[in-house]
């Protein structure tokens, strides 16, 4: 179900005659051309000009400036695109207009640029990737707006959804009230053309060939190109569907609720078993490496790996039945603030116990970075408890936890991930004279000044071109330390 109605086809479909008329003719959705009719044509126009801008520049280049140019230059059309009108289903005297963008929304778009700029900053693929796809839905979440869970929820995935029906969309805007059909062939000529005489001129004069490379490298890629401009129409398209029309489940009545025997007993046995595991955690948390070595045939892999992933368990789930007591409990009041607070309190001792075991571990072993990324989710975990105490079953929770997990990623990435598990590892080698040389050689160009020394060291390209423009392989060209070919 959905807090609006859906308008009428603007096109009422042709009904056949004859022999035809028993078939039904098809018409795309009533919600498809209603959004197809409010997106801008100016604004579908200049999502396919970014694609196409995308095709040229990204192509051919390392993650850098240029893919985050384009990310942003999308997020700048999106963001000035306003939402259609829609006939409200809800009582907007009891809750707030759905449709009305607050400040959380300029929150959501700052974080999403600023997820966009990761390429530029870091070298490191498996940091970079995930940074832009968290970009692209913080944008769709942006869009979207929302404040129940359920809204947010849809606005994250709305654009996955969505994509099929981008290009569709994105096109039959951008034709909308001019003469289309010339322009689509006029640059399928264009395509054609340059993609004859651009080679052969570059091919004719190695200066023009080399103004071509650092501009866009890799002009001999057009199937790569279409499929880049395809992509990134498909982007545009489902973004601006997700602006003009964002999906708005409703919200679930609760039915069944708890009563104060029903819930006190369960959250009362989990605080006291809780309770009773933190305390004998705190002779792990102050005896530290005294610990281990005093507990027969244990060893520090023993140690951080017979309990380390139980307690990651123990943390999630103890979020999930703190939000759902926060639904489902009846009658709360005092008694139910003070269990799930508790729950949260003895919770943090659980995620510094499992933090104080990945410590020895990385102590005895080195820093990966399936560690670091271990490091990560547990301080995720614990600002998200600190968060729910705080809120105390406040509205903008679910916004707040959300805006959160988007920092987290953010803050992943400048905290330059590589660098640190490089540096990490050479002070352990300055301590102990162990260090696995060989990993340190399959880590990324964001490494390789803290690298100074070292057996094995990344390669780097000598040139990224204006497209690949990247500040962590310019910092390792700059720091003097060359790679050895290990």
């Amino acid at each position: 179900m959905s807090e609006w109605i859906d308008p009428p086809p603007a096109h009422p479909p042709t009904v056949a005659v004859g022999a035809e008329a028993s078939r039904p003719a098809w018409s795309p959705p009533s919600r498809f051309v209603a959004a197809r009719d409010a997106v801008p044509a100016a604004s579908a126009r200049a999502v396919i000009a970014v694609a196409v801008g995308a095709g040229a520049i990204v192509v051919g280049s390392p993650l850098g400036l240029g893919l985050s140019l384009v990310l942003l230059a999308m997020g700048v059309i999106v963001a000035r695109v306003k939402r259609m009108a829609v006939v409200p289903t809800a009582d907007l005297r009891t809750r707030p207009a759905p449709d009305v963008r607050d400040r959380w929304t300029l929150v959501w778009w700052t974080l999403a640029a600023a997820l966009a700029l990761v390429p530029v900053l870091r070298a490191a693929t498996w940091v970079v990737v995930p940074c832009m796809l968290v970009a692209v839905a913080a944008a769709s979440l942006a869009a979207a707006d929302g404040r129940r869970w359920g809204e947010l929820w849809a606005g994250l995935g709305a654009v996955w959804a969505r994509l099929p029906l981008g290009p569709v969309l994105a096109v039959l805007s951008a034709g909308r009230g001019a003469g289309f059909g010339p322009a689509a062939r006029g640059a399928v000529l264009t395509a054609l053309v340059l993609a004859v005489f651009v080679p052969l001129l570059a091919s004719a004069d190695m200066a023009f060939a080399e103004i071509l490379d650092t501009v866009a490298p890799g002009f001999d890629l057009p199937v790569t190109r279409a499929f880049v401009i395809a992509a990134f129409v498909a982007l545009g398209g489902a973004l601006l569907y997700v602006a003009v029309a964002p999906y708005r489940p409703q919200a679930v009545a609760v039915r069944r609720t708890l009563g104060r025997a029903e819930w006190t007993l369960p959250l009362g046995a989990l605080v006291a078993l809780l309770g009773g595991f933190a305390a004998l955690q705190f002779a792990t948390l102050f005896a530290g490496d005294r610990h281990v070595l005093q507990t027969a045939g244990l060893t520090y892999a023993e140690y951080a790996r017979s309990g380390f992933a139980q307690l990651l368990v123990v943390a999630a789930l103890t979020l999930a039945v703190v939000a759902a007591a926060g639904r489902w409990a009846r009658d709360g009041g005092t008694l139910l603030r003070v269990l799930l607070a508790a729950l949260c309190l003895l919770t943090l001792v659980v995620l510094a116990s499992a933090l104080k075991r990945l410590g020895l571990y990385e102590e005895a072993y080195g820093f990966t970075r399936l560690r670091f990324v271990a490091h990560a989710i547990l301080l995720w975990l614990g600002a998200l408890f600190v968060l729910v105490l705080l809120a105390r079953g406040a509205q903008w929770l679910p916004r707040a936890a959300l805006t959160l997990t988007l920092a987290t990623f953010l803050a992943f990435a400048l905290a330059d991930p590589d660098r640190r598990i490089a540096q990490w590892n050479v002070d352990r080698f300055e301590r102990t004279g162990k260090v696995d040389a060989d990993y340190l050689g399959y880590l990324s160009a964001d490494a390789i000044p803290a690298l100074k020394g070292m057996r094995c060291v990344p390669d780097v390209p000598r040139s990224d071109g204006l497209a690949g423009l990247n500040l962590g392989r310019a910092q390792a060209r700059a720091s003097g330390v060359r790679s050895n070919g290990c």
